[in-house]
């Protein structure tokens, strides 16, 4: 099935002279690799890859990775503020990383371009987008691996800068290659390191401000044990990443006995988050789902509207009891 998607992929990418890349908004390097991955395929046909991209959202690692990228000018990236969306009507727009409509980085988009096609790795929504081509594999770890056997496909090899932001991707998604990890997963990452994917330059693009160590350290000291092997931080009210909310989850799974987390923050003035994290013996995904939200068994989320901090985190406790 893989094979024959990537196959249709190609010979529709081959159709268009301009195909735009797209992924949610808050775009991690998961979705950022994957873009950076499949534009080489676009550019091996000699077509122009547009990679959409949004810096005043754009988490820390990821904005290092794109600065990176155009001093060298490997891509051509564009803000999603100076897309015409008149302009785009004679394009292809490949979605990464989501398929969802409201999370993208301009919902739009897809009522403008001619075709638009999904790649991936989520469990299936409700409200799911339908393109011209689909494939979606919630058995694979990330986006990043789906594109890299397209490249492998392809006969394809990368430079050094973009195997990088490849395996920042995976590892990423993977919890440091912990969880949603098989032969598979390995195999894909090696094909990065053969094309020089430099670890050293890998955890430099994670490095943070000790500043926001610190804070998160301070925000963690919020957090709660529930049952045996589940703990819930509830942030305070000022407006946090959605980032942020995702790496103090995967911290909070550091702790002894701790298989499950939840942290519980605003995201905007009207908008709280949630981000869940699971070694894998709880299916986050299911209980995200019955708060309307989704994503993986290890990794989910969810988004409530005019609520209070407080109402979100009785919500997910009647759940959880």
């Amino acid at each position: 099935m893989m094979r024959e998607f990537f196959e249709e992929l190609t010979n529709t990418i081959q159709k268009y002279e301009v195909i735009y890349l797209m992924s949610h908004r808050y775009m991690d390097l998961d979705g950022l690799g994957a873009a950076v991955g499949i534009a080489n395929v676009i550019k091996k046909y000699q077509k122009e890859p547009r990679i959409i991209i949004n810096k005043k959202e754009q988490e820390t690692a990821g904005l290092k990775a794109i600065e990176k990228l155009e001093k060298k000018k490997l891509y051509h990236f564009v803000e999603s503020s100076s897309i015409d969306l008149t302009q785009m009507d004679q394009c292809l727009l490949l979605i990464l990383d989501v398929h969802k409509k409201e999370m993208l980085e301009i919902p739009d988009l897809i009522s403008y371009v001619k075709e638009f096609i999904i790649v991936d790795h989520h469990i299936k929504r409700e409200a799911f987008l339908e393109g011209t081509l689909n494939y979606l594999a919630p058995h694979v770890s990330s986006t990043v691996e789906i594109i890299v056997n397209y490249l492998k496909q392809e006969n394809l090899n990368i430079d050094s800068l973009t195997a990088t932001i490849m395996l920042a991707g995976m590892y990423i998604d993977t919890n440091g290659f912990n969880v949603k990890t098989n032969e598979e997963t390995y195999l894909a990452a090696a094909y990065l390191m053969e094309n020089h994917a430099d670890n050293v330059l890998k955890q430099e693009l994670f490095q943070e401000d000790k500043k926001a160590i610190v804070r998160r350290q301070k925000l963690l000291k919020n957090s709660f044990k529930v049952g045996k092997n589940g703990m819930v931080c509830v942030l305070d009210k000022n407006i946090y990443k959605t980032s942020d909310l995702a790496k103090l989850a995967e911290e909070l799974l550091q702790f002894e006995t701790i298989e499950v987390s939840f942290v519980i923050g605003y995201i905007a003035e009207d908008t709280i988050g949630m981000s869940a994290r699971s070694l894998g013996k709880v299916n986050v995904e299911k209980i995200m789902k019955q708060l309307g939200g989704g994503g993986h068994k290890t990794d989910a989320a969810s988004k409530f509207q005019n609520t209070s901090l407080s109402r979100v985190k009785e919500e997910l406790l009647n759940i959880l009891r």
